[in-house]
């Protein structure tokens, strides 16, 4: 009997468990996680953070997707994503070959702002429109690769990284981790012959993703510290964005540190990244999100990954989300923010605010301070922001927060570059 759509991580990890005849001192044992813990996950009493899910996959010899579950079945099934995932697998057989066109390919400039606008569209997780084009887009830029000489063949290298990019965004998002690592191979092939420093780096970014999902963090921290040591000294085309991808590359280090609960190495790699975001300032290269935004998200998920709660909520005060920034990075900030426990965002006294090119925070000038302690509750606007909405009544309570929600709004505080 298949097992239900309904059931949530920590049953399917006592599934598994149960499969391989382990009990759950036997599973804690082998994936390094305390029994107590691993016993509330199973019974869902407290969520299973992505390191923890990582390290019971290993255990069990499973991938990390059996155990989160295929995500967005039912809207794969609607937007009808099978189907179309199916003309990507076909024409990612093909990547070396010319085509029998009767007709030579568009110009590459032209093919170029197409895959622009698919990298763009990648980034705001519409991927259904994404997954329509690349099919063709993988075809025309093998022809062109083909067809042309010079800078514009290189250029046309280029186009093939950048659909590559997209395929393993949407195949490793939605669970075709076969695709993925398809994608990812031809991108090893392809990076070297566009001649661009920093598709090669990409290369490494998410080969470094893969290891994390299989809890393989010193494999992880070697391929990003090799990517970075082959970017020194190397000319480039677009400088400042190879200072984007070695920003972002510090932040998947950091990331790496806070799940092996390093804390010290985290913030340094935030250092880093923090440091050449105050360079480029927000740069969207190589298809990445990069700038002093995704830094400031970085710090906090690290920080709620380390248990550290409250310098979560701290951190998150200075965040800013700009205007059209990235939905599926944005997305995952929400969420980051919907794991700190309530008590954490009590103690801050905080107002969450989606405001466009604004604060995400109860400051002084652009939002009333909340009359009493707020507690979480979902976006009516379905956009997966979080607000967090008064719980406490009574006059003497209310005066005492507001006190100490004035108290609050007159301490200076320090955006983490500064620190």
């Amino acid at each position: 009997m298949p097992p239900s759509i309904e059931e949530h991580t920590g049953t399917r990890i006592a599934r598994y468990r149960k499969q391989r005849g382990l009990l759950q001192q036997g599973l804690a044992l082998r994936a390094n996680v305390s029994k107590s813990l691993l016993s509330k996950v199973e019974c869902g009493q407290k969520p299973a953070s992505p390191a923890f899910v990582a390290a019971c996959a290993r255990a069990l010899s499973v991938s990390t997707s059996d155990l989160l579950g295929q995500p967005y079945a039912d809207e794969l099934r609607r937007d009808r994503m099978d189907e179309l995932i199916q003309p990507i697998r076909e024409g990612m057989e093909n990547w070396d070959i010319p085509l029998d066109w009767g007709t030579a390919p568009r110009a590459v400039p032209l093919l170029r702002a197409d895959v622009q606008r698919a990298l763009v569209q990648r980034r705001q997780a519409e991927y259904t429109d994404m997954v329509r084009d690349l099919p063709g887009l993988i075809d025309e830029s093998v022809q062109a690769v083909h067809t042309a000489s010079g800078e514009e063949q290189r250029q046309a290298y280029e186009c093939l990284a950048g659909t590559f990019r997209c395929v393993f965004t949407v195949a490793w998002n939605f669970g075709y981790v076969d695709l993925a690592t398809v994608a990812l191979d031809r991108l090893a092939w392809t990076a070297p012959r566009a001649d661009e420093p920093g598709l090669a780096a990409m290369h490494a970014y998410l080969r470094a993703q893969t290891t994390m999902s299989s809890a393989r963090y010193d494999i992880g921290m070697r391929v990003i510290d090799g990517a970075l040591r082959d970017l020194e000294g190397q000319g480039a085309r677009r400088p400042a964005g190879i200072k984007a991808m070695q920003g972002v590359m510090h932040l998947r280090a950091a990331v790496i540190a806070g799940r092996r609960k390093d804390q010290d190495h985290a913030d340094a790699r935030l250092a880093r990244a923090r440091a050449l975001a105050q360079e480029t300032g927000e740069l969207p290269d190589y298809g990445v999100t990069w700038g002093p935004t995704n830094v400031g998200v970085h710090a906090v998920a690290i920080a709620s990954e380390l248990n550290e709660f409250g310098r979560a909520v701290e951190l998150a005060e200075d965040v800013r989300i700009p205007r059209g920034w990235t939905r599926s990075r944005a997305g995952h900030h929400w969420m980051d923010l919907g794991h700190t426990p309530g008590q954490a965002i009590r103690r801050r006294h905080w107002t969450v605010c989606n405001v466009p090119d604004g604060p995400l925070h109860n400051r002084r000038g652009t939002t009333p301070p909340c009359e009493k302690p707020c507690s979480p509750s979902s976006d009516a606007s379905g956009s997966g922001a979080r607000t967090w909405r008064s719980t406490r009544s009574g006059s003497a309570s209310s005066t005492s927060h507001r006190r100490e929600v004035a108290r609050i709004n007159a301490t200076p505080r320090l955006h983490p570059s500064a620190t």
